[in-house]
């Protein structure tokens, strides 16, 4: 399925600033956030699916997810990275 303009999407490549393997678990720091409405792993990024009105900002400056983790890259991308999927439900 292809995303449509009703939603924005953040390319987050993070680091752990303890357990090299913990990484993953930016994802509950990441659905806490408002405007986030899911976020899936796809290599080494974490892909952010946000409220298009949202500012990307929000995630990256987020106290929570700079407490415990390192974004070394990111990227507001217009189009879904190859092997992305999401569906409704």
């Amino acid at each position: 399925m292809l995303i449509g303009l009703s939603f924005k999407l953040l390319k987050l490549k993070v680091r752990s600033k303890g357990c090299a393997s913990c990484t993953l678990t930016a994802v509950r720091h990441l659905l806490k956030i408002p405007g986030v409405k899911g976020v899936r792993a796809v290599g080494d990024y974490l892909i952010v699916v946000m409220d298009p009105s949202v500012d990307h900002n929000r995630v990256l400056n987020n106290e929570e997810l700079n407490l415990y983790y390192r974004v070394v890259h990111w990227e507001v991308v217009e189009e879904a990275p190859h092997g992305f999927k999401l569906s409704n439900g």
